[in-house]
C-alpha cells in the first residue's frame, strides 16, 4: 500500500513538473518578446529590448515592405516618418558600428522572405573595413537565427526572460506614448552640445600625422562592396536609397589625426562611383559635408550621434532632389565635405578648438 502511495505521489509531482514546464513555455511562446515565433499578440507593442536578440524576429515574422539598415547613427530615424514621405511600411536592421557583413546578412534573410519595396541604408563608411567572413551573429543569439528546434530551450525556460523580459514588454506596451516608430533610438532626452562632443576627441593642432595606405584593408572593402551590390543587381525591382549619415567635423578630425581622412574619401567615391552605376539606386547627402550641420557641436550628443533636430529631418531629406548625389556630381560633393572639414582644421591650427563653443563660427 505504502508503495502505491509513493508511486502516486511520484505521478502527481512529475505531473505538477510537466505542468509548470509547460506553462513557462505557453508563457513565453505566447508573449514572445525577441519575436521567435511570431510578432506581437494580444494588443502588446513591439518595445525595445536588446536588439541583436530582436532583429532576426522582426525580419522573419513582422509585416513590413521596406528597411532601414545602418549603425547606431541611424537608429534615431523615426520609421513612421520614413512611412509617411514614402507610403511604405518598413522596419529597422540596425546595430551598433554595424559592419557592412551584418547588415548584408539582415538583408539577405528579409530577401529571402519576401522582396521589398525600398532599402533605405547608411552608408558608414567605417563598416567596410570588416572581414566580409566574420562571425555577424554573437554566440549568445545563435539559438535564435538557427534551425535548431532543440536550441529553443535556452529561450522557452530563460529565468531573464521569464522574470525581466516579458514584465518589461507587458509593462511598456501598456505606455500610451511609446512610439514603435523610434524604436532602437539612441538620442532623445540626450546632453547635448560640445562639451559633451569634446568627450570623444578634442583636436590636436600640433598632431603628427601618419597617413594610412588610401586602399586600407582594400580586399575586405572589394569584397564587402561587391556583396552590397550582389543585393542591389539581384534585386532590380527594390529601390535602394543610400545616404551618408552627418557625422560631426570632430569624428572627420578624429580620422584625419588617425591618418584615415584620405583613406575615408578613397572608400566614399569608390561606394559612390560603383553603386549610383545602378539604376535602383539612389544616392542623399543627408547634411553629411553641409557646415552648418556638422560643424554646429551643439547639434552633437558625441562626435559622431547627431540629435533630434538632426535626425528627425533624415527621412524627409531621403525624398529630396536638393541632397541627392548623383553621378555627375559626386566628386563635388566629396570636395565639399572637403573643404568644410579644411576650413575647420586650418581654424583650429591657427587658434585652437575654443571657437566650437561659439554658436556663429567664422570658419
Amino acid at each position: 500500500m505504502e508503495a502505491k502511495k509513493q508511486k502516486i505521489r511520484l505521478a502527481l509531482f512529475l505531473l505538477v513538473v510537466l505542468l509548470l514546464l509547460g506553462g513557462t513555455a505557453a508563457v513565453v511562446f505566447l508573449v514572445d518578446p525577441f519575436f521567435h515565433y511570431h510578432a506581437p499578440w494580444f494588443g502588446l507593442k513591439a518595445v525595445e529590448d536588446e536588439k541583436e536578440y530582436q532583429i532576426p524576429g522582426m525580419i522573419d515574422h513582422f509585416s513590413y515592405d521596406s528597411i532601414l539598415a545602418g549603425s547606431s547613427v541611424v537608429m534615431s530615424m523615426d520609421l513612421q516618418e520614413l512611412d509617411r514621405e514614402f507610403s511604405c511600411n518598413a522596419i529597422k536592421a540596425v546595430g551598433g558600428s554595424a559592419p557592412a557583413p551584418l547588415l548584408a546578412w539582415y538583408l539577405e534573410r528579409a530577401f529571402a522572405r519576401q522582396e521589398l519595396r525600398y532599402v533605405f541604408y547608411g552608408l558608414d563608411v567605417f563598416s567596410f573595413y570588416n572581414d566580409p567572413d566574420m562571425p555577424v551573429i554573437d554566440e549568445d543569439v545563435s539559438y535564435l537565427v538557427n534551425a535548431n528546434p532543440f536550441d529553443d530551450v535556452r529561450y522557452l525556460w530563460n529565468k531573464d526572460i521569464i522574470t525581466e523580459k516579458i514584465p518589461q514588454m507587458i509593462q511598456q506596451s501598456a505606455d500610451e506614448n511609446y512610439d514603435w516608430g523610434m524604436i532602437y533610438q539612441v538620442n532623445v532626452g540626450a546632453k547635448t552640445g560640445p562639451e559633451e562632443v569634446l568627450k570623444m576627441h578634442c583636436p590636436n593642432p600640433n598632431a603628427v600625422i601618419r597617413p594610412q595606405p588610401v586602399d586600407y584593408r582594400r580586399e575586405d572593402v572589394a569584397e564587402n562592396l561587391t556583396r552590397l551590390e550582389t543585393l542591389v543587381r539581384e534585386h532590380p525591382d527594390t529601390e535602394f536609397l543610400f545616404f551618408i549619415p552627418p557625422y560631426s567635423v570632430l569624428w572627420w578630425d578624429n580620422a584625419y589625426e588617425s591618418g584615415l581622412w584620405d583613406t575615408y574619401l578613397y572608400t566614399l567615391e569608390d561606394c559612390m562611383a560603383r553603386l549610383l552605376s545602378y539604376d535602383n539606386v539612389g544616392m542623399y547627402a543627408t547634411y553629411f559635408n553641409d557646415k552648418e550641420v556638422i560643424g554646429n557641436l551643439y547639434l552633437y550628443m558625441d562626435y559622431i550621434h547627431a540629435a533630434t533636430p538632426v535626425t528627425e529631418q533624415l527621412p524627409a531629406q531621403l525624398s529630396g532632389a536638393e541632397q541627392e548625389i548623383t553621378v555627375s556630381g559626386y566628386k563635388q560633393e566629396l570636395q565639399q565635405l572637403s573643404d568644410v572639414f579644411f576650413a575647420f582644421r586650418r581654424k583650429v591650427e591657427a587658434e585652437g578648438y575654443g571657437f566650437v563653443f561659439e554658436v556663429e563660427q567664422n570658419w
